[in-house]
């Protein structure tokens, strides 16, 4: 299948290929006439029966493949093999010209990269956009919570029929030294929602795989119907400040935003469940000896209502929710405002609450079983005034 796409890609002039080896001992190297990490255009690719091959060329015009289709090779060129392929072995053996031909196999197994350059109208639509990931957003890991990672609302305009979008992620490089040691491993999900920010890790619509290029390419097939997307940049053990480039092709039009955060304030607590106070989730009676925590909201919104992010963070091991009920009691006595946690889940939690009315409300982080101590982080962002403290 990818090699019936470069195929096509170069019949069409629509593609421009060049394949590069990794680190290789000079034994092998010599054995195999070719240059470690070094980088070979590709002239040609065809596929005759049995057989599918590449032209290669060393720009160095000089030392070629010894391998299988090799000019030394007189087994596999068989005079209809290179009638096809208008190939003169002898011709071939006088001079050393860097050309030679290689079997896709062989390519599998010698080389380590495959670069390739489309050309950019294939796809009518196109944006780019340019960002800053400072090493203090976010955590060390996103394994838990991709929260603070840089993510991106993308609306396809019209959905009704099956769409191709290629998404390009590029690392700015400023240092040489970068270059020839990177190893920051930086990739892009995609996951499909309405274009809201995403927290958990799970089940992406296409989970992008984190490599120390600076380049990550992915192809997201959006399927007729859906055209709602977010997109998050990833990176494996963030240290570093990255600055980088988002370009997205597309075969329908589209717009690309970054996904809004409406909070404005932040409060953080730290407790923790020791003892009587580590009383798990409702499911328990001892459920109201956890710690729990007074919030206000304060807003000047018109509607008298604002947007509200829940984040806890525990030991690892353990399950993890709350419970955010407001103080205040309807008629039948029950909260005027409550969310409870649907799912608890291993060392972080988060829920996003919405319309949440003005007032006073009571916070309760909990693990799932009782008995189970160790310390918590408790984090509450607003789009309004707040004030956290412990009850």
């Amino acid at each position: 299948m990818h090699f019936d796409r470069l195929l096509n890609g170069v019949r069409k002039g629509d593609c421009l290929i060049t394949v590069a080896t990794g680190p290789m001992s000079e034994s092998d190297a010599d054995r195999a006439g070719l240059v470690p990490t070094h980088a070979y255009a590709l002239l040609d690719i065809r596929k005759v029966p049995g057989h599918r091959l590449l032209q290669l060329k060393n720009p160095w015009s000089h030392l070629r493949w010894k391998g299988k289709f090799s000019e030394m090779d007189s087994v596999s060129w068989t005079p209809e093999l290179q009638r096809a392929l208008n190939y003169d072995r002898k011709s071939a053996l006088q001079i050393d010209n860097g050309v030679f031909w290689i079997s896709w196999e062989c390519v599998m197994q010698f080389f380590d990269v495959i670069y390739m350059n489309w050309n950019p109208k294939l796809f009518k639509y196109r944006y780019t956009l340019h960002s800053t990931w400072t090493a203090a957003e976010g955590p060390k890991k996103d394994v838990y919570n991709i929260g603070d990672n840089p993510q991106y609302k993308l609306e396809l305009l019209s959905s009704d029929s099956d769409a191709v979008v290629w998404i390009l992620l590029t690392r700015h490089i400023t240092r040489k030294d970068d270059f020839a040691e990177n190893k920051e491993f930086i990739t892009v999900h995609v996951y499909k929602t309405d274009g809201g920010r995403v927290f958990y890790p799970d089940n992406p619509f296409l989970e992008g795989t984190k490599i120390n290029s600076p380049f990550y390419l992915a192809k997201l097939n959006a399927p007729k119907g859906t055209n709602r997307f977010t997109l998050v940049v990833s990176q494996y053990e963030k240290t570093n400040t990255i600055h980088y480039t988002i370009k997205v092709f597309s075969s329908t039009e589209f717009r690309l935003s970054p996904v809004p955060v409406p909070y404005t304030v932040e409060k953080q607590v730290s407790g923790e469940w020791r003892g009587s106070l580590a009383g798990g989730c409702p499911n328990y009676s001892t459920h109201s000896n956890n710690p729990v925590y007074r919030l206000k909201l304060e807003t000047s919104s018109p509607s008298k209502t604002a947007e509200v992010l829940l984040k806890l963070r525990g030991p690892k091991q353990f399950s993890v929710g709350a419970i955010f009920r407001s103080v205040d009691r309807a008629s039948d006595g029950k909260p005027v405002y409550e969310a409870y946690s649907e799912t608890y889940r291993p060392g972080f939690y988060v829920q996003q609450l919405t319309r949440v009315p003005e007032g006073t409300y009571d916070v309760i982080p909990s693990a799932f079983y009782p008995g189970q101590e160790g310390p918590f982080i408790l984090t509450i962002a607003a789009s309004c005034r707040i004030a956290l403290a412990r009850k």
